[in-house]
């Protein structure tokens, strides 16, 4: 099936949306006004034991990040504190970085003081379960690495391989241009950094996250992110929208989404536990490591 859509409504990054138009069967989106394609959705075509890695893989997405952003929603002492109830610290008052009050839910990043007293020295995101596995180009002080559990994981990381070039290769074979331009940035990039036979360098898994509206950053801009989810519980709901296009897609274990990370996306509510998404790229600077 193919659909092509107009962006029906301005929709700002950090909140949550629901879309009721969802989809569970194979579908191309393309942007109505410039034939771009938004997302493509193929349903049952990664085999039940590439899901097979090591359980590390699994605990890495349960890991708790305070450095999603929007992804994680406008920030409130609630959402600061969400998977951390039993801390003897925990924030009271959300703080500009000159140190003022800040109302809860006004941006996407806040300092804190907390119970004792003391104040955040980084601005905050709301507490979710998330993290990246894989290569980092440099940023914020840090050289170009494989992430800190990764590096001290090599062979439990290895195991994520297969699921890694069996999405790599059905990638290309439907979007083999998207591929090549990706691949020539990947070529480029210290093959220490990058996940072997694929164009990938990062893996970001998530536990049970529902995504506010965001943009993802760092990404290799010509090419496509690719998608899939890890059953491991049992819930309903949480698939990946599109709020400008009013469309959401079911993802199940076995299926693969390919789309253009820097649409606005966000998740529907999720019910009940154990949904683990898997999100392939290449990070854009990878290439100029050294």
């Amino acid at each position: 099936m193919e659909l092509y859509l107009e962006k029906n409504k301005s929709v700002k990054e950090g909140f949550f949306f629901d879309c009721n138009n969802t989809y569970n069967t194979d579908i191309d989106v393309y942007d109505k006004t410039s034939g771009n394609i938004i997302l493509s959705f193929k349903k049952n075509v990664i085999e039940e034991e590439y899901y097979d890695f090591d359980n590390w893989v699994v605990s890495q997405s349960k890991i708790l990040s305070m450095d999603r952003g929007n992804a994680a929603g406008k920030v409130t002492l609630a959402g600061l504190k969400q998977h951390k109830e039993n801390r003897k610290t925990y924030p009271v008052e959300l703080l500009t970085r000159a140190g003022y009050y800040q109302k809860e839910g006004q941006s996407s990043g806040a300092h804190f003081r907390d119970n004792t007293g003391k104040i955040s020295k980084r601005s905050k995101s709301n507490t979710v379960k998330s993290s990246t596995i894989g290569g980092f180009d440099k940023n914020a002080g840090h050289p170009c690495r494989l992430t800190f559990f990764t590096k001290r994981n090599i062979q439990k990381y290895e195991t994520v391989f297969p699921i890694s070039q069996k999405i790599s290769e059905l990638y290309f074979s439907y979007f083999p241009d998207n591929w090549l331009y990706q691949y020539e940035s990947y070529s480029k990039c210290p093959e220490e950094f990058i996940i072997p036979y694929t164009n990938f360098s990062s893996i970001t898994v998530n536990h049970d996250f529902r995504t506010a509206s965001h943009r993802d950053k760092g990404d290799y801009k010509k090419g496509m992110t690719c998608f899939t989810v890890k059953k491991c519980g049992e819930f309903s709901g949480g698939e990946l929208c599109f709020p400008e296009y009013d469309i959401g897609i079911d993802i199940k274990q076995g299926d693969l989404l390919m789309f253009n990370p820097h649409e606005v996306h966000c998740n529907n509510a999720l019910n009940g536990h154990g949904r683990m998404s898997m999100v392939f790229y290449l990070r854009e600077k990878m290439e100029l490591c050294k």
